[in-house]
């Protein structure tokens, strides 16, 4: 019985040990392939660069010099306001994801695209660009200079009753009350002409009264003077314009088309709009990284 089991742990050792050489074998065999196709991949990725020509596929912050953001592919950092603070032209974005283009074929200004050039597979890097390799500079004819004050009549003529009647959802008659639609404050219909064509509207805002335009604009009232313009009246306005206003926040006007203010002269009784991009004239930091890269047939 004893000489049975050592011959059966023999034979059992023996089957053990040609298994396990086997699973050796077959593991290292495995993972030498495994290996050599990590390294072929690691060797492919570390040496493909970005050439002109090819299609990349990039995420990336812009921004100003100061720091603030004004375009990201990033969610992380458009909806982080904290650590990433936003210029007044940052618009946040249905859904955010990596940019691709053809690098220098015009799709890109041309200090993002040379800055491209030359990155490896998820390389990050950050590039300066000047204007004239950015969004050039400041077209003057898009700076305009106004006066701080300005004028509405008090009386105001409608043309008909089916106009009135789409603009105020409203009947009009002696009386009624409506919103001014630049203004806010609130109009009456002062007179109405047998026809119902001609429709006469007052203006009633009262001295000192703050009100907002409807390009976002705030104004004081300073004056109101029926005596003038031709019976009309006279609704004298001044803008009022805060240094937080300067730079920092987007207007419109009444054609849809944004600017900024850019500065305010007190003494001259005026202030400069800038119809130009924000990013138009300035110099702007890139963090690049690339994601994809795919060489040029």
């Amino acid at each position: 019985m004893v000489k049975l089991d050592k011959a059966f742990w023999s034979r059992w050792e023996a089957a053990l040990l040609i298994f396990v050489i086997i699973v050796v074998l077959v593991f290292a065999g495995s993972y030498a392939s495994y290996a050599v196709l990590f390294k072929a991949q690691t060797t492919a990725d570390s040496d493909m660069v970005v050439e002109s020509g090819d299609t990349v596929t990039v995420n990336y912050i812009g921004m100003f010099e100061d720091g603030t953001v004004f375009d990201t592919s990033l969610r992380n950092v458009g909806e982080n306001n904290t650590q990433y603070p936003k210029s007044p032209y940052f618009s946040a974005k249905g859904r955010y994801e990596p940019l691709s283009f053809a690098v220098g074929t015009g799709q890109m200004i041309a200090g993002f695209d040379k800055g491209v050039i030359g990155m490896g597979l998820n390389q990050t890097k950050t590039i300066t660009v000047l204007p004239k390799d950015g969004y050039g500079e400041s077209d003057e004819s898009l700076i305009e200079t106004r006066t701080l004050k300005e004028s509405v009549p008090i009386f105001e003529w409608f043309g008909n009753s089916a106009a009135f009647i789409e603009k105020y959802d409203v009947m009009p008659d002696v009386g009624v009350c409506v919103k001014n639609s630049d203004y806010g404050w609130n109009m009456t219909v002062f007179h109405i002409d047998t026809s119902g064509n001609n429709i006469v509207l007052r203006n009633n805002p009262s001295v000192g009264q703050i009100v907002q335009s409807t390009n976002g604009m705030v104004l004081k009232v300073e004056s109101i003077d029926s005596s003038t313009n031709n019976g009309d009246g006279e609704i004298v306005l001044k803008h009022i314009i805060s240094s937080d206003d300067i730079e920092t926040k987007i207007f419109s006007d009444e054609y849809g088309n944004q600017f900024r203010i850019s500065s305010v002269d007190t003494f001259a009784g005026t202030y400069t709009l800038d119809f130009n991009r924000e990013v138009v004239g300035k110099t702007l930091i890139f963090k690049i990284t690339i994601v994809t890269i795919t060489p040029a047939v």
